[in-house]
């Protein structure tokens, strides 16, 4: 053996990593640790399940932990996806979370749905499709129409008061929205049909309430001192309330009872009357006001015997409905102004000032608006207007008629009912819901009033 030979046994031969016969199977346990270290990593949980606390758990320093109170409003900030939460969120697994529990956060969502208060205070008020009635065919309160209303105090009441088939139904849907080219059919509130008119029947029972998307606030009445509902009362058989001797004397209570409701929930009363002038209808009115309940008094007002001069009166609005081209004379309309100055010259309501033909040069003629001039607008039959522009004759100019078209005259009459003035109701500011809550007071303080029983006891 030669010397280079013992020079290499004498050498320390270094240690084999991973040799030996065991060696390939260290290596295999080595990565299978490795790969279930990996899969035990705790998941990033973004949305509160059903079963923990009010806490939402998170590893990542990316995923801000919050307190969600189930109670209260949650405000969600809408920001950009990053990556660190679209990571966190995709490792949700199927079987770790529901749908339900995760929630879709996404930067389209609309404004309208982030809630500070409970409640969406950029989302437009609610819109009614279709009247409800808030007094029934019996006469009974019903709260079907509370959730229309809103906690805003700028608000308009217009009520309509008139006789059976006078046209109510048809200027307040005309004043809420419809136009005079409309089917019936389409109509806010419905008025007679044909299948009425033949059987000399009443379209609208109790009073049905509207609310437009400007806060106008429209109140249809059944008619007033009506046959109709009379002959309804007989045929059926109806019990009649014990506090009533006859059946007539019924209807005109309750005839009462809504004059005087309106007198005190409405700044602008309508009275519509097809022809002129019925004196039971103007007597009417004053038996309403006379037995109208007094404007309840604020805390802080003296009891001086000031409640006279503190009593609330509506604006009243004549509307002569279905007049004839003679109506529409500047000699027709004075005389028609005279008659009711001198009928209601004792009366409280306030009936001068407001709407007048001559605003707008409606009619020819007329002088100046003057505060001293009765509320009495003129209004033309659309039956006859429809009829008449089917059958005329197409040619370079139209048919004289002897007034404006009523489309001009319904915008007319919107302009100057929307503009009027606004007076109080009651010494208090009053909001929708809270004159909502008035008038059901007013309701059955009307019904269970004094002065109605004694009048009632009066009636022959």
């Amino acid at each position: 053996m030669s010397e280079q030979d013992r020079g290499d046994r004498g050498r320390r031969r270094p240690r084999r990593r991973g040799g030996g016969p065991n060696s390939g199977s260290r290596k295999i346990e080595r990565e299978t640790y490795d790969g279930d270290y990996q899969s035990s990593k705790p998941t990033i949980i973004l949305a509160k399940p059903a079963a923990m606390d009010s806490s939402v758990l998170s590893t990542s320093p990316s995923a801000t932990s919050s307190t969600i109170k189930p109670d209260k409003p949650v405000v969600m900030a809408i920001r950009p996806r990053d990556e660190s939460f679209s990571s966190g969120a995709s490792s949700i697994s199927a079987g770790e979370s529901t749908p339900s529990q995760v929630p879709s956060v996404s930067h389209r969502t609309p404004v309208s749905i982030i809630q500070t208060d409970g409640s969406s205070r950029l989302s437009a008020p609610p819109e009614m499709n279709q009247s409800v009635k808030i007094v029934d065919d019996s006469h009974q309160w019903s709260d079907a129409g509370m959730e229309v209303l809103l906690d805003q105090t700028d608000f308009f009441v217009v009520g309509v008061l008139g006789l059976q088939g006078s046209g109510k139904s048809t200027m307040l849907s005309l004043l809420a929205g419809n136009n005079p080219s409309d089917n019936i059919r389409q109509y806010i509130f419905p008025p007679q049909n044909r299948e009425c008119k033949e059987l000399c029947e009443h379209q609208t029972s109790g009073i049905n309430m509207f609310v437009t998307g400007e806060r106008t606030i429209f109140l249809d009445t059944q008619p007033v001192l009506s046959p109709s509902v009379l002959d309804k009362i007989i045929r059926q058989e109806k019990k009649i309330p014990p506090e009533y001797s006859t059946a007539e004397n019924c209807v005109e209570m309750q005839s009462l009872h809504q004059a005087a409701f309106l007198m005190s929930v409405c700044h602008i009363i309508l009275v519509v009357q097809d022809w002129f002038s019925d004196i039971n209808l103007i007597r009417f009115l004053q038996t309403a006001e006379m037995l109208k309940p007094s404007t309840p008094s604020s805390s802080h007002d003296s009891s001086s015997g000031s409640e006279e001069t503190n009593d609330y009166y509506p604006r009243i609005v004549f509307v002569q409905n279905k007049c004839t081209r003679d109506h529409f004379s500047r000699e027709t309309h004075k005389a028609m102004q005279s008659t009711l100055s001198k009928m209601l010259e004792v009366s409280k309501l306030k009936i001068k000032g407001d709407v007048s033909m001559a605003s707008g040069n409606l009619l020819s003629g007329l002088p100046k608006h003057q505060p001293t001039d009765i509320n009495l607008y003129l209004f033309p039959n659309m039956d006859t207007n429809k009829k008449e522009s089917q059958d005329t004759v197409l040619t370079l100019l139209p048919e004289y008629r002897g007034y404006p078209s009523v489309t001009t005259l319904v915008n007319g009459l919107r302009k100057q009912i929307y503009s009027m003035p606004r007076d109080a109701l009651t010494h208090t500011t009053l909001s929708e819901k809270n004159w909502f809550h008035y008038a059901a007071r007013t309701w059955e303080a009307v019904k269970k009033s004094q002065l109605m029983a004694e009048y009632n006891r009066l009636l022959h």
